[in-house]
């Protein structure tokens, strides 16, 4: 899933810590890294540093469909998921 413009990048990472699949960034190489769970501390490096930022774009992957589908619905009023 790739996401575009988010502005509240507090917000979004706190709802990404709520997943209960893995999330992974997808990096321009096409590798996976872990976000969140046993590696918790990517998430927590990656918000720290975006806070007060905004995120042009990120591609995101997730383990569990329904952790996806919350991101969706949380991203669906902002038009800026591809």
């Amino acid at each position: 899933m790739k996401i575009y413009n988010i502005e509240n990048t507090k917000d979004f990472f706190e709802t990404l810590s709520e997943c209960e699949g893995n999330v992974e960034l997808v990096n321009n190489n096409g590798e996976h890294i872990t976000l969140n769970k046993a590696h918790g501390d990517n998430l927590n490096l990656l918000s720290e540093t975006y806070v007060d930022g905004m995120i042009k774009e990120i591609e995101l992957a997730f383990t569990n469909k329904t952790d996806a589908v919350k991101i969706f619905e949380y991203l669906s009023g902002m038009h800026n998921v591809a």
